[in-house]
């Protein structure tokens, strides 16, 4: 004989078909594992498929404002106007990608930004740049290195190469790369020759070939 019962595992209640059967003597019980009694995955209220987005409502003067930047011939906006224009229009944003060939994040973004910013998000914004690392006054420190011979510094050879240049920089707690040296010689117009140096030495006559 085959009945249902309800177990419960972890706090979680299961539904098995229990199937008794005489072994010689003995009455054992086989298993059928039916699934939860309540669905694992329960929606909560108000959940569900998120409203797809929109452009904000527009006026007659905005839509007209809209179809004159269709004749631009900066391209950035012409997209910008399609996509928003095909928004008002109803279109979905994934059937807005299907007719311009632009990706959802990037229209996502565009209609996201123009709801909040409106007509601002057609002006491109003049980028700040790479923020300045090293200063004039740090330059000027690095240049004067540069016009001191490096025995007068201490050091154990008589011409600076880039590398040099950067490894002295560093003990004096300035921290500058080769290439970062070569691009303050390069602004600065000093013309700047490697040459073939003497290392130091432990000849007495090192003195008299550096003379």
């Amino acid at each position: 004989m085959s009945h249902i019962e309800t177990y419960t595992i972890k706090g979680r209640k299961y539904r098995y078909v229990v199937t008794n059967f005489r072994d010689g003597k003995k009455v054992k019980h086989k298993k059928k594992y039916l699934g939860p009694v309540e669905p694992l995955t329960c929606r909560k209220a108000g959940s569900g498929r998120k409203p797809s987005l929109r452009i904000m409502t527009l006026t007659s003067e905005e839509v007209s404002r809209l179809g004159s930047f269709l004749k631009s011939s900066e391209a950035f906006v012409k997209d910008r106007a399609k996509i928003l224009l095909l928004s008002h229009k109803g279109k979905a944003v994934k059937e807005i990608s299907a007719s311009t060939g632009i990706h959802r994040p990037r229209i996502e973004n565009i209609i996201n930004n123009f709801n909040s910013q409106k007509f601002e998000i057609f002006t491109r914004k003049k980028s700040t740049g790479r923020p300045r690392v090293i200063s004039s006054e740090h330059r000027a420190e690095i240049l004067g290195f540069l016009n001191t011979e490096p025995m007068r510094l201490g050091l154990h050879f008589t011409n600076w190469s880039l590398k040099k240049l950067s490894a002295y920089a560093k003990t004096q707690g300035l921290n500058v790369s080769p290439a970062q040296i070569q691009r303050i010689i390069a602004q600065d117009n000093i013309k700047y020759k490697k040459k073939v140096s003497w290392l130091y030495s432990n000849d007495p006559e090192f003195a008299k070939k550096n003379l």
